[in-house]
């Protein structure tokens, strides 16, 4: 690991402080931890915005057609009276 210096708004640092003491973690493990999830964040979208170059309506519709033509189970089924915005 490599430590570094980096500068940081009170607030966000007392917000950051309060929060490892309430989970009983040092406050460097818990920025630590967001960066890690942040630079996960980042990179996954960078993965879909690569991907998505890549689709094609074609092949899209053609993997659809694999889809058997059922109705949902219950528990996948969206609710009584729901309409899409």
């Amino acid at each position: 690991m490599k430590t570094i210096e980096a500068q940081i708004p009170e607030p966000v640092l007392k917000q950051a402080q309060q929060l490892a003491d309430r989970e009983r973690i040092p406050l460097e493990q818990l920025i630590s931890l967001a960066v890690t999830q942040s630079v996960g964040v980042w990179s996954n979208e960078s993965y879909v915005a690569l991907r998505a170059k890549r689709a094609s309506r074609d092949k899209f519709l053609d993997a659809l057609k694999e889809v058997p033509d059922v109705e949902p189970a219950a528990d996948d089924r969206l609710p009584e009276g729901y309409r899409s915005s």
